[in-house]
Order: structure tokens, then sequence, then C-alpha cells
């Protein structure tokens, strides 16, 4: 039985009873959905909550875009319902962009009650509690998340193909011992041996070969034929030659310790008869912008060429085209000349660019802010202890259910690691809380110096300055039809927001390297009746969002959510 409150009595008169799980695969789950489902309806049933709709969809709260959590809310904003009842807060959202929308729609009471197991959160309740529940479940994410890549990537480091499905002719080793394979040849080996080899050769066409390897029974992984597609895989796979690519489509290769099926000469010849290029030529020139972009039709990585025109006259012309390197698809792209490139990478820093005076403002506002956090610290640390107290507790539950042999090993094992990532977490929010803001306002800095001058440096600087300043733009940048496409990484993607507002307003107070010019433009940003509302005072903050101020508050929010 819940506990019952009887005050503070939520206004909410018809809720919708939500549920997620993260994977298709039910016992990669804490509580499937079902479970979910009836455990909130007990809930609700014995605090007399009215559940209109029960909504629910598998899909990874780390992401946004989820199509029934969204609907969910357009039905509130619409007044088809007012309240929500789920299981915990960590079911609605483990990213700040949806947090942000859940927090916004609570304190605009268009969100009256959200009901989880264990508590109530109301219009009226701290937001900074709810930032700092959203927080610890965002950061589980990202941890489990970095976590999860890193193992991948120490795979690949100690030989092993990190894939979770390996090509034919390998399976993944079962029960293996420290120092053991982790990948080893199984009964189709041989055979796609064999076939390699024939290619290789030259014994055989690649067709004539599939054709000698179904007749002696080689099958698919679905038990059917070797499908033409899965042969010319095997063939191109460098996995067979003792190497492997790692991520997909990275061009960084690594020794693999599996058995080889032929040597690495033998790869080339497949390579040669099927009309691959064998190698990259030779570097001879600086390409100052490769392996910063990707083909925006089929994802394969941006290149660079040069080229010579001499003219009948004798004139010589010089000309570097960037182009897809087309590897993994047929392609449609055409290239682009490094002059265009450049003049949409100048366009692009263009958009971000600020003066240095704003910067020093920003800054200064976000410290003001930093001060206010501090005061209310006591009641993130509370909530940080609770949720470390919890996991401790559930540790301790589930090492004793093991000992008791109540829990099978690989269920023991999967929640151990779960407990152990969750419990790190927690550790780290409650002993480095002001740490990590000192930290957050030290690159907040840096992004807006690098605001501010990149623009310039770039104008002025050589190929090697200009490809560090589009690596230190952190941006996802692509072509598509000769078109530079990027996704800014936040705060710079706040900083383009209103760059170029900022710029129209300090255009009043120019020349802004004289100080008296300057003091009078800080002083406006600051005492403007729209520029300079205090949060805490703003009713509606969609109503502010083409104000400068809403930088700084985009910005600090960025410390629960990093």
């Amino acid at each position: 039985m819940y506990m019952k409150y009887d005050d503070n009595k939520p206004k909410a008169s018809r809720y919708i009873l939500y549920a997620r799980k993260s994977t298709e695969s039910e016992d990669r789950q804490v509580a499937s959905i079902e479970s979910q489902v009836d455990v909130m309806k007990k809930v609700a049933k014995d605090y007399g909550l009215n559940v209109v709709e029960v909504m629910s969809e598998a899909g990874s709260g780390f992401k946004t875009g989820r199509k029934v959590f969204n609907s969910m809310l357009e039905k509130i904003e619409r007044g088809d319902a007012d309240g929500i009842v789920v299981w915990k807060l960590s079911r609605l959202s483990r990213n700040p962009d949806d947090a942000g929308r859940i927090m916004g729609m609570l304190q605009r009471e268009q969100i009256k009650h959200i009901r989880t197991t264990d508590r109530n959160w109301l219009p009226t309740d701290n937001v900074l509690m709810m930032y700092v529940e959203f927080g610890l479940t965002n950061q589980f994410s990202r941890d489990l998340r970095a976590d999860t890549k890193r193992g991948l990537q120490q795979k690949a480091e100690r030989g092993w193909y990190p894939g979770a499905s390996l090509p034919l002719g390998y399976r993944h080793a079962q029960y293996k011992k420290l120092g053991q394979d982790e990948i080893l040849p199984d009964n189709k080996f041989e055979l796609v041996q064999k076939g390699l080899k024939w290619v290789a050769s030259g014994e055989c066409t690649p067709r004539e070969a599939q054709e000698r390897l179904i007749a002696l029974g080689l099958t698919g992984k679905k038990g059917e034929p070797l499908p033409t597609s899965t042969w010319y895989e095997i063939l191109v796979n460098p996995l067979y030659a003792g190497s492997f690519e790692y991520p997909a489509g990275s061009d960084v290769m690594y020794p693999s310790k599996a058995m080889k099926a032929i040597e690495i000469d033998e790869h080339e010849a497949i390579l040669v008869r099927l009309g691959l290029k064998l190698k990259a030529r030779p570097k001879k020139h600086f390409m100052p912008y490769v392996g910063l972009m990707s083909c925006g039709e089929c994802g394969c990585s941006i290149t660079a060429s040069k080229h010579k025109k001499v003219q009948k006259n004798g004139n010589i012309h010089h000309y570097t085209h960037y182009h897809c390197t087309k590897r993994k698809a047929k392609c449609s792209q055409s290239v682009i000349q490094i002059e265009d490139l450049e003049e949409q990478y100048k366009e692009l820093l263009s958009t971000i660019e600020i003066p240095e005076s704003f910067h020093q403002w920003a800054i200064q506002e976000i410290k003001k802010d930093q001060e206010r956090y501090i005061a209310e610290r006591g009641q993130s640390t509370e909530i940080a202890r609770r949720n470390y107290d919890e996991v401790v507790k559930k540790l301790d539950n589930l090492i004793e259910k093991y000992i008791e042999g109540k829990v099978p090993e690989d269920y023991y094992n999967r929640k151990l690691a779960e407990y152990e990532s969750e419990k790190k977490t927690c550790n780290a929010l409650l002993t480095s809380i002001d740490n990590r803001m000192d930290e957050r306002i030290k690159e907040l800095d840096e992004d807006l110096g690098f605001a501010a001058t990149a623009y310039a440096r770039f104008n002025k600087g050589d190929e090697h300055e200009r490809r560090e300043i589009m690596l230190q733009l952190g941006s996802n940048l692509s072509l598509f039809d000769g078109v530079l496409g990027a996704t800014l990484r936040k705060p710079l993607k706040q900083v383009q927001n209103l760059a170029k507002d900022v710029k129209v307003a300090s255009q009043m107070f120019e020349p802004l390297n004289l100080t008296d010019n300057r003091d009078k433009f800080i002083d406006y940003l600051s005492t403007s009746p729209i520029m300079g509302t205090p949060p805490s005072t703003i009713q509606n903050r969609e109503s502010f969002s083409d104000s400068y101020l809403s930088l700084v508050i985009g910005m600090t929010s960025g410390v629960l959510f990093p």
C-alpha cells in the first residue's frame, strides 16, 4: 500500500498512464511495459487518479523524437489530459531536450501533476529538484553508453572484431577463460577458405567459386544456399586476411587475432579480380579538410584530390576538388572546389560570430547564476544522497539473494553491472557537483571565446590553422549537392540562434574597442527590459526565447545536462 498525502493536493483530473522500455528485448529491461502498467494502475487506484488513456512504446529515452511520448504531450497541450502517471521520471526522459519540455509544461501548469511510484511532482515544486532527478537519469545513460563504447573499443584494440554479428565462418567463443580466443572458426570456415583461395589464385571466377561452394553444401546464416550478396561480402572482407575496420566507415584498421583464411596478398589479388582499388596512393599533398565531412547521400567520407590543367597558351592551373569516396555504394554526388567549400565554412563561422564584450557579459551572468545554484545546493545534495543510498540498498539486496541462490548467475551479473554503473553516477554527482559547475563554466568560456574569434582566425590563418578551427567547431559536417550541412553542438547552437541579433545591437555602440563604448554595450545587455529579465520572474519561458539572456539560461542548464 502506498502512503497517501493530503497537502498540496493536485489539480489534475484526467491522467495519461505512460510506460516505456528501452529495447524490444524483454529480458534486458528492469521492468517490462506490462509490469509498469500494472504497478501504476494500482498507484492510480490507491490515490483516486482518473486514468483516461494508457500509452506505451519501446524506444530509448536518451534520444528525442519518440512518437508516443510526443503524442502524449500534444494531447495534454490540447487539453485532453492534464496529468501523467509513470513508473519513474526516467521512463519519461533520459535526455535534456525532452526533460526541459516536461519541466516547462509542469511550471506553466499545462501538466498539473506527475505521479511516480514514490512521489508527486507539482507545478509548485522547486524545479531544481526535478533538474537533478532528470540529470541523474541523463548521466546514467551517458555513462552506460560510454562504458559500452569503451568496451567495444578495448576489444578491437585487443585484436578481436567487436561486432555482435560475425561474418560467415566465424563464431563467438562461449564460456571462454581469460587469455583464450574470443572468436573461433566454425564448421563453415574451411569451405569459405577454399572459395577465397580459388578466387585469389584465379582457379575460379567469383561466380564459379560460389556455384562450387553451393554444390559442396555451403549455406548462409539462415540455412539457405550461399546468397550472392553474402559471397561478395566475404570476398571483400579483410577479416579473413587478418584485419578489420572499426568503427565502420572510419578507415581505422586493427590487426585481427582470429584465425586467417587467406594471406594479405591473396586478399589483394581478390580485390584486383573484382576491379577494386588495392591501396590508397601515398599522400603527396596536405588536404586540410579530409576526414572532417561525410557524404550527405551515402554516408561515406569526403576526400580530396589535386588536378592540373595545362592550357594551349602554356598557362597552368591547379585545382583541389573535394568529393565522396563512394566506397560503400553507388553515389551521384559530384565534386566541389576547395574555394567554394571554404566560402561555406566562412559563412557557417559567421553565424556564430559574437563581439568579445558579449562573451565577457555572458560569462559574468553565468557566474551569477552559479552563486544562486550554490545557495540551493543543499537540496541537490539531498536528492543525490537519497539516490545513492537507494542504489546501495539494491546492490545489497541483489548480493544477498545471489548468495541465497534465489537469482541465476546471468541475471546477477547483468544487474550487478547496472547497479555499479548507477552507483558510480550517483557518487560522481554527490561528490563533484561544484567541480562540475566550475568545469562547465570553463568550457562555456572557451566556447564563447571560440565563437568570438573563429571567423577572423579562419580568414587570416593558413590551411593548418583552418583545419584546427573546423575540428574545434565539433559539428557533424556533411556535403550534399555541393551544400555544406552542419549540426552544431550546444552551446554553439545557442550562440548561433542569437548571434545575428547580438551583432545588430552591438552596432549601436561601435567601435567596441573603445572602453566607454564597450561598457555602454554591456550595461545595455544587463539593463534592457527584455534582455535583462531575471529568470525567476519569467512566467512563460517561450516568451523570451529571442532575448539575449536566454543564451545564458540555455548554457547554465547544461551544467546538469552536460
